[in-house]
């Protein structure tokens, strides 16, 4: 199934051309997490939000989901 996802701060790097925002295939069963394994940022998501509320990393998936993922936040 497809869904879009956006990568805030250091995690663009994990996004397809460092660009923020990407549409990606993922198996009709995924979770969150299966989607941070595929892009490979496992260790470096501290936050998800799925269709605008902040959520659980195992929460499962539906086609067209709108996921956002944010990294650990650092203050000056």
């Amino acid at each position: 199934m497809q869904v879009s996802v956006t990568l805030w701060g250091n995690l663009r790097r994990f996004a397809p051309l460092g660009v923020g925002r990407a549409v990606t295939q993922v198996a009709d069963d995924a979770t969150i997490e299966d989607l941070v394994a595929e892009l490979g940022a496992e260790h470096e998501v501290y936050a998800a939000a799925l269709n605008g509320k902040v959520v659980a990393l195992s929460t499962r998936l539906s086609p067209d989901d709108r996921v956002a993922l944010f990294d650990h936040l650092h203050g000056g």
